[in-house]
């Protein structure tokens, strides 16, 4: 089942014409077998490469991942990727693990939050002016719940040793990569994992300092496979700067925060909170509503 590429998908796109593509793909991630790895939207044919940068072994190519819930995506989301995105990335990958869906969480479906993650990345393609790699996005699929299982299927969609995985992960989430409980010997398990890919990790409110976060990282034996960023509102950035001043600030925006705020019917809150395209999903499909 071919991917779709944006200038595959107008932006009035009638939904009910979408709808089964991206129901093929859940069905061909529980298929038998089940495929373990798949795009459902990219940037460009040859994503995640270029006309100016090919598929290369010198200098491989390298793919922010985003493994997240995504339910729903937020502007803390797209903030995270902008400063990820420059810690030197040449492209993004918005990921949804099915596994995750299907435990019983409340909320969008998998085919809705494949939505509303198809509709943040059109907007980041179409309209980010500053960022070339959110501009060079694409939404996948997988069925592991790992992030060693993840890695390798997506590697082996491209030719060998040509992308390096950057996976953006909060302290919280990296505390449990790096939890010695899950490994017979987690400096050993962990190197083959390390060949191919780094992490980008981000405090999140409640989940420990800057400092907490150098420490531990300096603990975990990978110091050099781990990049920390902090999200912060741009300073030209109007919107950011009017959440701020609103009383929410980007950090403090969560998936959380929008369904409550969907709930209590606050759509000043929500609309801080995600992308228009996105809250249009929200309510045209009545997510999150009590």
């Amino acid at each position: 089942m071919p991917h779709h590429t944006l200038d595959q998908i107008h932006p009035t796109q009638n939904p009910t014409m979408r709808k089964p593509f991206l129901q093929l793909a859940l069905a061909r991630a529980a298929g038998t077998p089940p495929k373990p790895f798949q795009t459902t939207l990219t940037a460009t044919s040859s994503w995640p490469f270029t006309v100016d940068r090919p598929a290369s072994t010198t200098r491989p190519t390298r793919i922010a991942v985003l493994d997240s819930s995504f339910n729903p995506p937020t502007k803390a989301h797209y903030h995270l990727l902008k400063a990820a995105s420059r810690t030197g990335c040449d492209a993004v990958l918005l990921l949804l693990a099915t596994n995750n869906v299907d435990k019983g969480q409340t909320g969008a479906s998998a085919i809705e939050r494949l939505e509303m993650m198809e509709a943040m990345a059109m907007d980041s393609i179409r309209n980010e002016m500053e960022d070339p790699a959110l501009r060079h996005m694409a939404v996948g699929l997988t069925i592991h719940a790992r992030f060693m299982d993840k890695a390798q299927p997506i590697l082996d969609s491209y030719p060998p040793n040509t992308v390096q995985l950057s996976w953006i992960m909060g302290h919280d989430t990296m505390t449990r990569l790096f939890d010695p409980k899950y490994y017979k010997d987690v400096h050993a398990d962990m190197a083959p994992f390390f060949e191919r890919c780094d992490v980008i990790c981000s405090s999140r409110p409640g989940y420990g300092s800057r400092d907490e976060m150098i420490q531990f990282v300096e603990q975990s034996g990978h110091k050099n496979k781990v990049t920390l960023v902090d999200i912060v509102a741009e300073a030209d950035d109007e919107k950011a700067a009017e959440s701020e001043m609103q009383g929410i600030e980007i950090k403090d925006m969560s998936s959380t925060v929008v369904r409550d705020a969907v709930k209590s019917k606050d759509w000043k809150l929500v609309e801080r909170c995600v992308l228009p395209s996105v809250k249009q999903l929200i309510e045209k499909n009545e997510l999150y509503s009590p």
